[in-house]
């Protein structure tokens, strides 16, 4: 019976990271395009994802667009969804 809690925890933070991952992905393609990040929204939700990117120290890499990749929220987004695997792994066995 006490696994049934944990599996549930575990679903919660799952899907937590899942939302966060999507978030970031949403992040790179607004700053990728130029346009979209010199708008009043864009400003906002960059902002918004600057607090939720891990500061892995990569710098960010120039587009044709006008705007920027960012590798550190690129590299978030990876390490958030290898997390997210590694806990259903967990989920299952619980």
């Amino acid at each position: 019976m006490v696994s049934r809690p944990v599996a549930r925890a575990l679903t919660i933070i799952m899907d937590v990271l899942v939302v966060v991952a999507i978030c970031l992905t949403i992040g790179v393609v607004v700053r990728f395009f130029g346009s979209l990040a010199d708008s009043s929204v864009g400003v906002s939700y960059l902002r918004f994802v600057s607090l939720i990117t891990a500061p892995f120290g990569f710098g960010t890499v120039n587009t044709p667009y006008g705007g920027q990749f960012n590798v550190n929220a690129a590299a978030t987004v990876g390490v958030v969804l290898v997390v997210e695997w590694i806990l259903s792994v967990a989920r299952r066995r619980a």
